[in-house]
């Protein structure tokens, strides 16, 4: 705008002088004398037309009338100009707005997160806790439990495979039938008998004691507590045949076939009474 202003005032400022420039011959005209004959007359009439300005004024006047006009377009552009900045200002404080309500509706997320953290944080300290104190419990209940009952072996243990081992032979006289079978037996079948009952009695404690475990520590102990079991399902054969048949041990081959005979059912009530009360 100051620009515009400035060429306005110049092309006034130009439109005076050409004025100025016109009104000396103006002047010098209405000052001679009408006598033309007068030779004074004629030397200031020769003087006046050599000192008037020799322009062209329409010309000038067009080229004045032709800057006003483009100090008027100019204006008109400046206007524009100013209108559109005026437009974008209002339009970047608008976008300036939003974007404070975003920062703010942001903040207030930010402030809702971090109370859900805190939450979560407060949670996870109380089951930390609650971890901590059932792995206390647990190793308390382990102390007082000790090791597991198949991995230990007592006297308890053999008595019970024992008194196991005479309930599965006595019960409806159940080594009456084993001496009679024995009776058709070779010691081939015997021997075969023997291995038999081995195999049915680490079938039997597998199944019903150690199938669900997976310790190997406590599986090594499964061998041995068939073995303790099997002798004593073997002692108890001979106890029974002892005590219901005199004649037991007077011949080695005969008393072999009826310990094998009997055998079988002995390591079947050895192997239950055992796994009473085992987990």
């Amino acid at each position: 705008m100051a620009k515009t202003k400035n060429k306005a005032k110049k092309a006034v400022k130009a439109i005076k002088a050409l004025k100025a420039k016109a009104k000396p011959y103006s002047s010098t005209k209405s000052k001679l004398s009408p006598k033309k004959s007068n030779p004074r007359y004629a030397k200031q009439k020769a003087k006046a037309l050599k000192s008037r300005p020799k322009i062209s004024s329409s010309k000038k006047l067009d080229k004045v009338l032709d800057a006003e006009k483009d100090i008027l377009t100019e204006e008109r552009s400046v206007e524009q100009k100013e209108d559109r900045i005026e437009n974008q200002e209002s339009m970047i404080e608008k976008q300036e707005q939003q974007v404070e309500k975003e920062e703010k509706k942001v903040e207030h997320e930010e402030k809702v997160l971090e109370k859900f953290e805190e939450h979560v944080a407060l949670n996870e300290k109380n089951e930390q806790g609650e971890l901590d104190r059932l792995e206390k419990l647990e190793q308390e209940i382990k102390q007082d439990v000790g090791t597991h009952p198949l991995a230990r072996i007592t006297l308890k243990d053999v008595v019970k495979g024992l008194v196991g081992a005479f309930v599965g032979l006595a019960v409806h006289y159940t080594f009456t039938y084993g001496v009679e079978i024995s009776q058709r037996l070779d010691v081939a079948r015997t021997t075969l008998l023997f291995i038999l009952s081995f195999f049915v009695g680490l079938l039997f404690i597998y199944a019903t004691g150690f199938r669900k475990i997976k310790d190997p520590k406590i599986l090594m102990f499964m061998p041995v507590r068939l073995f303790v079991l099997y002798g004593a399902s073997v002692i108890m054969s001979i106890v029974i045949l002892i005590i219901f048949y005199p004649n037991f041990g007077s011949d080695f081959v005969t008393s072999y076939k009826m310990v094998g005979g009997v055998l079988l059912a002995a390591i079947v009530g050895a192997c239950t009474a055992d796994l009473i009360g085992k987990d």
